[in-house]
Parts: C-alpha cells; structure tokens; sequence
C-alpha cells in the first residue's frame, strides 16, 4: 500500500490579507496599552517616534496596506490619547495641530517609503533567483553544447541558411510582385511594360541561379557533385559566363585577355561557367559603378589554366582571403549569404584545382584567381 501524504490546505489570499491587517492592529493596541500605562511620564516626542516605528516595521513585515491603516489609526490615536483635550480628537491649540500633522505625514511617508524599500527588495531577490536560475540554465546549455558540438554547428548553419534563404528569396520574389501587380493594374505605356517585363526576367534568373547555388552548394557538402567533364576551352567558359552575368556589367567596362595558343582542358563547362560567373558577379556587385573588371586566362607555370578576375573595389583585407570561401561567412561590407565563394572553392577544388585572392592591379580592388589542371583526367 503506498503512502499518501497529506496535503494541507493553503489559506486563500482574503485569509491572508485579514491575517495581516488584525496582526497590524494588535501591534497597535499593544502599544496604546502600554502607553496608556505610561502617560504621565511619557513624551510625546517619544510616543510619536515608537508609533512611526511600529508603522515602519509593519511595512516590512506585513507590507503596504495594513502599514497604511495604521499609520492612520496611531495618528487619531496620538490625537485621542495623548494631544490637548485628551479623550477627544478636538485641537485647541496650533503647535498641537501642525504635530498631528506631521505624525501623520511621517507615518504615512514613511511606510509608503518602507513600502517601496521592501517591494525593491523582494524584487532584487526574485530576480536574482532568476538570475541563478539562468545562469544555471545556461551551464547546462553550455554543457550539452559542448557534448554535442556537431549539433550546435547544425543549428547555426540552419540559422544562417534561413536569413541568408529569407533575404536571397524575399528580395527577388518582392520586386517580381510588384512587378506582375504593376502591370497588371497600372495603366503603362509600352516602354515601360517592356521595362517592368525585363525586371521580372532578371529577377526569375536571379532565383534560379540561386537555387543552382543551393543545389551545387549541398553536392559540394555531400561529396556528391558530379563532374560531367569534356574537353572545353577557355574562351568558351569566359564567353558563357559573360552572357549570364551581361545584365549585371551593363554600368562597368569589361576587359576579358586570353593568352594565344590556350591549350584546353577537361573540365565540366556548366560548373566552370558557374565558377567564373560567381567571381564576375561579385565583382560586379561590390566594384564603383563605371569601373573596370577584369576576366583573364592564361598558361599558369605548371602547364595549367589560370584564370583571374579583377575589380576595382574596396578589395579584400589579407587576414580575410580565406574565410570568405566558408559558407554563410559575413563580415563588413562583404556581409551577404556566402554561397557563391563557397561552391567557387567547391567546384575547384573538384577539379584538382586551387583558388585564391590577391590584391588587385597597383594595389587597388582585389583579383580572384583559380587555376584548373589542362589535358586528360582520369
């Protein structure tokens, strides 16, 4: 047979309020009691200072209300019992009345102020207790981060993909509705239709070069991306490139350099174009509108093909060349979703190919360079 505790029964908060408001006024009795034991030789000074006392430690003790009730009993009691005519709450004389005021507004001030002192006070411990209680919280957090590292990584790349997912699809799929309601409610001319139509297609582009990102991203992270290589040139990766990034340069002066005689190399054209176009668009994106960029391939010293482009942008800080290939990376004004370098190191890398970033020509902007293996691949 399993034991039962008995539970008891919690006095409702009437019960408790009637508690403290009787325990108030017996204090006060008590008091008065004694006094009145007392009175030819008490002071009234004296009385008066017993009497805020008590009001004071009622208001720590049993809180504001019943503090306040006998603030204002003890004061018509000090008039009753203890100011000229006794017996009586009648003041004849002017120095007894501005005493009974100032009883009484003592009495009052102070156990508001009492009041107030003591409510700081339980407040300063419950939020202490809440303060222990996250702290303690956050140990354990930091404990089960700690034992489940690969986890937490998993959920601040979930983070990051979802504000990088909410900005990179929001922004496009924004403009394609306004668009689309633009045309479809406003009256416009055929230029201006024809305007509205071009940035409907732009921004469709837009979306589906970032899903293509997305896709080739989680193939780079799975190990699953799949080379579809053949024998390619340089000339036609940089000229696919450029036509996919065409509405992008259309405010910046292109320069594109092929080294003659170019041998070609295998590779897989669709993920080579996407590599380039990747690097054209971030050139694109953060050089001054009006400036050069640069698309370069040339025979690197190893029999390879290296490409390179430049910009004449802010550049690249040397302590941050690396980390702007990691996924989602963010800093300053290259802040942004951090796919495109990502699945640019990706692809490379697929390639048996390296990439890295230099300063740009004289030091101004910044040069992203990759080279690629050229011949047969096993």
């Amino acid at each position: 047979m399993q034991f039962q505790p008995k539970m008891r029964p919690v006095a409702s908060p009437i019960v408790r309020g009637f508690f403290r408001y009787a325990v108030a006024a017996l204090a006060l009795a008590f008091l008065l009691v004694l006094f009145h034991s007392f009175t030819p030789s008490l002071n009234h000074t004296a009385v008066a200072l017993v009497l805020v006392l008590l009001v004071i430690s009622l208001a720590v003790s049993v809180g504001r209300g019943p503090s306040l009730s006998v603030a204002i009993l003890a004061g018509l009691a000090f008039n009753y019992f203890f100011i000229e005519p006794i017996h009586t709450f009648r003041i004849n004389r002017y120095e007894d009345l501005i005493a009974f005021l100032v009883f009484v507004i003592t009495a009052l001030v102070v156990s508001e102020l009492s009041s107030r002192l003591e409510m700081r006070a339980q407040q300063a411990e419950a939020r202490r207790e809440e303060l222990e209680k996250v702290m303690q919280q956050f140990k354990l957090a930091s404990a089960q981060a700690a034992e489940a590292e690969g986890l937490r990584k998993g959920e601040q790349l979930k983070s990051a993909l979802l504000d990088a997912v909410t900005h990179d699809l929001r922004t496009p799929l924004t403009s394609i509705k306004v668009a689309i309601t633009t045309v479809r409610n406003a009256e416009l001319s055929r230029e201006a239709r024809q305007e509205l139509y071009e940035v409907i297609e732009q921004e469709s582009d837009r979306l589906n070069r970032f899903i293509e990102s997305m896709m080739d991203l989680a193939k780079v992270e799975t190990g699953n991306l799949h080379l579809d290589s053949r024998t390619v040139s340089a000339s036609e990766i940089i000229e696919d490139a450029l036509q996919r990034a065409d509405p992008l340069l259309t405010n910046h002066v292109v320069e594109v350099s092929i080294t003659p005689s170019l041998p070609s190399m295998k590779a897989d054209p669709r993920l080579m174009s996407e590599v380039l176009f990747n690097l054209i668009a971030n050139a694109a994106k953060y050089s001054p509108l009006g400036s050069r960029i640069g698309i370069y391939a040339e025979v690197t010293h190893n029999n390879g093909i290296g490409f390179a482009v430049t910009d004449q942008g802010p550049g690249i800080a040397a302590d941050l060349r690396t980390q702007v290939f990691d996924k989602f990376f963010r800093h300053g004004q290259y802040s942004g979703f951090g796919v495109g370098l990502a699945v640019v190191r990706g692809i490379v890398q697929a390639h048996d190919g390296s990439v890295w970033i230099e300063s740009g020509p004289g030091g101004r902007g910044a040069t992203v360079r990759f080279d690629i293996p050229s011949g047969e691949r096993s």
